[in-house]
């Protein structure tokens, strides 16, 4: 227990700062005091507000059980071996490196008289004196200066917790009143400036009514100087901007008097000159090669294109679809934006490994910009066998996958991305529905899947105003999958032609002219087929249209799809909102023919065989129209917590005589992303029970119709090797079918009726836990059920039935995921 302890030893002016807290502050917020206090004094670690610090324990033990002694010979036994190697012949460069890094690892730990692990899970006991926190007052105080509140006080009072070295600094905000801004005064002598800022006075950052804060003023400064590098003043910075507080009398005496005044821009001119100079490009230069990485033998072309210097060493490069992407043209004025917004351009091509440029001063006002782009490889190939089990009831089942890709640029000199696939495996499937012998099969899977990417819109014409810069796509796939399930065996040809453009910053739309997917399905005539087709059958009589979706079909719709995203990924409780709407037509073509329930050409080239097939097959066609909208928002409550709300709804109309959907085109509910309480795809549908296994288990319960709604809590709580975040989280929702069901027990149930919908509106609450280690975020939820519809009226709420058992109907729900629900 002793390394565990929560102490270090410290001097006798050295205390352990326990916790820092505010007091005294009304307008200024208390996440700006704390990011003020300098990192060595933050408090330690305390996850979820309890009174412990374990991370300080973990550093201790790494102290009290280090081994110095063990890491000195670890130390020589390297030096030994490494100096072994460097007088050896045919010294091998790579093996001497990783030496060298195993050789500082020793240092550091000899140095910090502890092993890595615990150093970096653990944390040192944070220890702080009264000068520190006199320090630290002088610049909370100036910060608030700074943004004001020039007549700001800070103070502090030290409190040591009884019989403990442990402080409590409470630090004491004055704010007082803070020093507001009458009016902004630009004072500029270059007439052309003067032009440019008042026109855009619209965008200043600071205005009448501000207090005088430093920050809107530097943003106001930073501003200014982008406005004018965007206006051809290459040479511009802000040292020409000078800002100062003044008033009608000039006289400090009434400014500090009266606390207002006007805040005075004043843009300098260049020494001995009247004006600022206006650049205009010259030359423009692209560069599709380093010049410093590739082969000196191979000789460059050059090539002048509607203005712009193009060289490369590969002739096939298509210079309209490049010159299309570049902003910056010569004999125009020079703007910084065009720059930026040309490399990001050539970048979505993803045909260059990056893009840079560089700005060169040919004369006076005359510039040359060179972009250079050396091009990826033209062929890249990926291979990545694994292995994987699965896990039900007590079976386990080892399988393993071969996948195997290519990729191909620029082969047709069209930009064009190739990417082929095969994947090979052989792996366990669990049984969707039960069955008696095995829970868990073999299947074996082959798939090969083509994609081209095209860098615009094929069937437009090209150059239409500004659609170059909308990130046109044409995606054009292939796709053929063979499987061997115990059931039998499965066939899926795929066609699909996708298209999308970047509408604006934050805005794509997506359009898909043809998705179409021809499956080819036949039950094994063997017990295992048998039963599970006899399944199949029995729950189609429910109203449960699961058989579908192992029935031989044809799936084709052309569809639509906006997305509207302004989250900032790097910051994760920043305020922002997201919002798709997907519009689908499935089985359009069918309206136009005679017959509404199949397509003679497809029944024609892929004719079902009878002796390969159950009785009752017969290919599938599908007609029908979907509409979803999701709509997510994320509000910022401070540096450290937010809370998210989500809106989704989705209606679709199975038009089609079969009154039936494509297996994925249903909604579902329930699950990781959805309402959590709830095992994935088991909520619905309405009030009618759910379909069920003899087992118990619960059959996805596909619907016609969703609402779906969640609000979540998100804060972080410490940190280890990432942000440890904690959720609380309510969920409700319901999936519902568009016709009236014929099975008894779902007869006015399962259906959407206005009269009696939201009073089949399942609700789930929870909590989680989320790991953020930047790169990706894992994810656990426990929802609880708290109002069942598939209950009785009046027995509907079932939070009183909550158990801790495992495997009980009303128990916690356990959820993994990746990333936020939402």
């Amino acid at each position: 227990m002793s390394s565990c302890k929560n102490t270090v030893p410290a001097g006798s002016e050295n205390y352990i700062l326990w916790k820092y807290n505010f007091k005294g502050n009304q307008k200024v917020n208390e996440e700006e005091f704390r990011s003020i206090i300098p990192f060595a004094q933050k408090e330690n670690t305390k996850p979820f507000g309890l009174p412990i610090t374990p991370r300080v324990w973990w550093y201790n033990f790494g102290q009290t059980h280090y081994k110095k002694e063990k890491q000195a010979r670890k130390q020589q036994v390297f030096l030994k071996e490494l100096e072994s190697l460097k007088n050896s012949e045919g010294i091998s460069v790579r093996k001497v490196q990783k030496i060298e890094k195993k050789l500082d690892r020793v240092q550091e730990n000899l140095d910090a008289n502890s092993g890595w692990l615990w150093r970096n899970i653990g944390e040192k006991q944070v220890v702080i004196n009264e000068s520190q926190v006199l320090e630290t007052s002088q610049k909370l105080k100036k910060f608030l200066f700074d943004i004001g509140y020039r007549d700001a006080d800070v103070g502090y009072v030290i409190d040591t917790l009884k019989r403990s070295k442990k402080l409590v600094v409470t630090y004491k905000i004055e704010e007082n009143i803070g020093y507001k801004i009458d009016s902004v005064i630009y004072d500029i002598s270059d007439t052309s400036i003067d032009s440019l800022i008042n026109f855009s006075i619209k965008q200043a950052k600071v205005k009448r009514g501000d207090l005088y804060d430093l920050r809107l003023v530097e943003a106001e400064k930073l501003r200014i100087e982008q406005l004018l590098k965007n206006e051809g003043y290459y040479n511009f910075n802000n040292k020409y901007i000078v800002h100062s507080a003044t008033n009608k009398e000039e006289d400090e005496k009434i400014f500090l008097k009266s606390k207002r005044g006007y805040l005075k821009f004043e843009i300098l001119n260049p020494d001995n000159k009247e004006s600022h100079d206006k650049f205009v490009f010259e030359e423009v230069v692209f560069k599709a090669f380093d010049p410093n990485v590739e082969k000196a033998f191979q000789k460059p072309d050059t090539v002048y294109y509607n203005g712009v210097k193009f060289i490369r060493l590969d002739k096939g490069i298509p210079l309209g679809l490049v010159r299309g992407r570049i902003l910056s043209v010569p004999s125009t004025t020079y703007r910084m934006n065009d720059v930026l917004e040309t490399q990001r351009q050539i970048g979505l091509f993803n045909q260059f490994a990056f893009v840079s440029s560089q700005i060169k001063t040919l004369s006076q006002n005359k510039l040359s910009v060179e972009y250079f782009a050396p091009l990826l490889e033209k062929y890249t190939f990926g291979i990545s066998p694994g292995v994987n089990n699965i896990y039900n009831d007590g079976s386990t089942f080892f399988g393993f996958g071969v996948p195997v890709s290519l990729t191909a640029r620029n082969n047709f000199k069209k930009l064009e991305i190739i990417e082929a696939s095969f994947r090979a495996s052989y792996e366990g499937q669990p049984s969707p529905i039960n069955v008696q012998d095995k829970p868990i099969r073999g299947s074996l899977e082959l798939g090969v899947n083509l994609n081209v990417t095209l860098p615009n819109i094929f069937f437009l014409k090209n150059n239409l105003t500004n659609l170059d810069l909308k990130n046109p796509r044409t995606i054009l796939g292939l796709g053929y999958n063979y499987s061997e399930p115990f059931w039998g065996k499965r066939l899926n040809f795929k066609l699909s032609t996708n298209f999308s453009i970047q509408v604006n910053k934050n805005s794509v739309l997506y359009l898909s002219m043809l998705d179409a997917n021809l499956i080819n399905t036949s039950y094994a005539n063997n017990s295992s087929g048998q039963e599970f087709y006899n399944r199949l059958v029995e729950l189609q009589a429910q109203g449960n249209n699961l058989k579908v979706t192992f029935d031989p079909q044809f799936v084709s719709s052309f569809n639509a799809n906006y997305v509207y995203n302004n989250q900032n990924l790097s910051k994760v409780f920043s305020s922002s909102k997201f919002f798709r709407l997907f519009v689908e037509s499935g089985g359009t073509l069918l309206n136009l023919l005679n017959d509404k329930n199949q397509i003679g050409l497809v029944e024609k080239l892929f004719p079902l065989k009878t002796s390969q097939n159950s009785p009752d097959s017969v290919r599938a066609y599908f007609r029908f129209v979907k509409i979803n909208a999701d709509y997510r928002r994320n509000i910022n409550i401070s540096q450290k917590s937010s809370y998210a709300y989500r809106f989704n709804v989705g209606v679709t109309n199975p038009y089609g005589a079969n009154r039936s959907l494509p297996y994925d085109k249903n909604f579902f509910i329930g699950g990781s992303n959805s309402v959590r309480a709830w095992a994935p795809r088991t909520l619905g549908t309405g009030s009618s029970p759910a379909d069920t296994t003899a087992a118990g288990n619960t059959i996805p319960q596909p619907g016609d119709i969703l609402l779906e709604s969640s609000i979540e809590y998100r804060k972080k709580v410490f940190r280890f090797a990432g942000d440890i975040q904690i959720a609380a989280f309510l969920d409700a929702g319901n999936v519902w079918k568009w016709y009236p069901s014929l099975a008894a027990e779902k007869v006015n149930r399962a259906n959407f009726d206005l009269k009696r919908f939201y009073k089949e509106i399942a609700l789930g609450a929870g909590v989680g836990i989320r790991w953020d280690l930047s790169y990706f975020l894992f994810r656990f939820d426990w929802g609880i059920k708290v109002f069942d519809p598939s209950r009785a009226e009046g027995d509907r709420f079932v939070l009183d039935e909550f158990t801790l058992q495992r495997k009980q109907r009303y128990g916690l729900n356990w959820n993994f995921g990746i990333g936020y629900p939402f």
